[in-house]
């Protein structure tokens, strides 16, 4: 079992975290909502929101995963071991191929992006889609994904080193950034000031971790030694190169699932694309606060167990995970299908974003909704066999999920009534195949870790209540649309979640005290 040491750490990382994170989500809100204001579902937002995923793909591929699954769990584990010098050196080497990668995919993308585009153009394939400008807007952003994935590592790096609080907090300046980009130029550059705002966002990203960084306190305690050098005589790259190629591929399936989503809503009404940007903005917002202050907050401590070779603990502290997933993102699921119409409204109507553009983007939430736990669950599942590189399982479900994502997206959308919101759906059961095909891996390559023969989530009769929660909430909520009580949104969001919150916390204590 865990210790008492251990459990405050884990409080601490996981508050620390979410404060952070839930600081910075609150901008992206804010961020999102200026958007929404002055561009609402428009040519210029459709544009915008397909230009996003190019530098978001290579970000991803060369940031986020790659830094937290390839990058830090090796050094870290050789930190670990008290060889500081050693893992500092590894580090350096990896950093500067790093930085020298982002570069040179940057350059690639300047040259081949517009033979991309002329090809797409070539086929005819798109309805009132503005190719041109979706094409300016990413030749404009393309330095974004360095600087962002420059902040990546930084941040990454100090979260592994328990710096919690500015790695939940740094994402606040890109916020920052693209919101005073959009109401300093928008009136003389109309839609290219949101390219510009992301560019100034992720510069501010990037810088504001430095101080942290190269500050006596840190630099003490991590023993910090950082080298020029390209090469290393030691044999700890193996692991890294390896990793890198799977993680790489693995971004590569999951970001080609959703190009192709917002391809296919190219081929739809205007407002389609915008909408599911929207839509899946706001999806994403739980996940990333809930689910990724749960994981980030416990993965320095599992990999720390793990070279501990500590079967038990490692073992309490992933089901511990397990649960807390579980028991906060049932009710959130709820409230977001229960009150998606109050939500969006809230957010994003006002200024271009008009009623029109509220229901295109409520349709598509609910649908993306259904897949908030799958999503959180699927990232916990990859983050975790990441700590024993296996992270070529990622890679087999990805794919496959990728193919179920496109064929369903696609015969939704064109074929069925369903249309942009038969895009989100797919996604939500691409998500669904992700979690439970990972769950398999787990069990089948952590055995050694984990107690397999534990629930998948918690006990049975907890799971139980859990249907019985949503049943109910689900009636109550049902009665609550239908009472007409008041058409004031923001009344109406408050009752729901009133009710759900009252639902699930009177189960929660029942189980409390079986």
């Amino acid at each position: 079992m865990t210790d008492n040491k251990d459990r405050s750490r884990i409080r601490k990382n996981i508050i620390q975290i979410f404060t952070g994170t839930f600081l910075s989500r609150i901008f992206g809100f804010v961020r999102e909502m200026v958007v929404g204001w002055f561009f609402g579902t428009s040519r210029v937002a459709d544009a915008f929101s397909f230009a996003l995923m190019f530098p978001n793909l290579f970000r991803q591929i060369l940031g986020e995963d790659m830094v937290e699954r390839a990058f830090m769990p090796p050094f870290k584990t050789i930190y670990d071991k008290g060889e500081k010098e050693r893992s500092w050196k590894f580090l350096s080497v990896v950093f500067n191929w790093f930085f020298f990668a982002l570069l040179a995919v940057m350059t690639l993308l300047y040259l081949i992006t517009p033979l991309i585009f002329m090809v797409l153009k070539a086929f005819e394939f798109k309805g009132d889609f503005d190719y041109d400008l979706s094409l300016e807007l990413i030749l404009i952003m393309m330095p974004f994904m360095v600087f962002i994935g420059l902040a990546a590592f930084v941040g990454s790096l100090l979260n592994f080193f328990e710096r919690n609080w500015i790695f939940g907090f740094a994402p606040i300046m890109l916020s920052v950034g693209v919101i005073a980009g959009i109401v300093w130029f928008e009136p003389y550059i109309g839609g290219y000031s949101i390219a510009v705002g992301y560019l100034v966002g992720a510069f501010l990203q990037f810088i504001v971790h430095i101080p942290f960084l190269i500050s006596k306190d840190f630099k003490d305690e991590a023993k910090v030694k950082y080298s020029y050098a390209f090469k290393d005589s030691t044999n700890d790259y193996g692991i890294i190169k390896r990793e890198t190629k799977i993680i790489g591929l693995n971004a590569v399936f999951n970001k080609s699932a959703e190009f192709i989503d917002r391809l296919v809503a190219t081929m739809l009404h205007t407002g389609a694309t915008s909408s599911l940007f929207y839509a899946q903005r706001l999806f994403q917002l739980p996940g990333a606060i809930i689910g990724l202050s749960i994981t980030r907050g416990l993965n320095p401590l599992l990999n720390k167990i793990k070279t501990e070779n500590d079967r038990q603990k490692f073992s309490d502290l992933y089901f511990k995970g397990c649960r807390l997933y579980f028991l906060v993102l049932v009710p959130v699921t709820v409230i977001c299908i229960g009150a998606s119409d109050e939500i969006i409204k809230i957010v994003y109507q006002r200024g271009a974003f008009n009623s029109e553009s509220a229901r295109l983007t409520s349709q598509a939430f609910i649908m993306y909704s259904l897949g908030l736990i799958p999503l959180s669950y699927s990232g916990y599942y990859m983050r975790v066999l990441s700590l024993v590189h296996k992270n070529i399982h990622s890679l087999k479900v990805s794919v496959a999920s990728a193919i179920i994502n496109v064929v369903l997206s696609y015969i939704l959308a064109v074929f069925t009534p369903m249309g942009h919101s038969g895009i989100a759906f797919a996604t939500s059961v691409s998500l669904l195949y992700n979690m439970i095909m990972l769950h398999k891996y787990i069990g089948k390559e952590m055995s050694g870790l984990i107690d397999t023969d534990r629930t998948f989530f918690m006990k049975k009769d907890n799971l139980v209540q859990i249907i019985i929660g949503v049943l109910l909430t689900g009636v109550f909520l049902t009665k609550a649309i239908y009472a007409d009580i008041t058409q004031n949104p923001y009344i109406l969001l408050t009752i729901k979640t009133v009710i759900t919150g009252i639902v699930f916390g009177v189960l929660f204590l029942v189980s409390k005290n079986k």
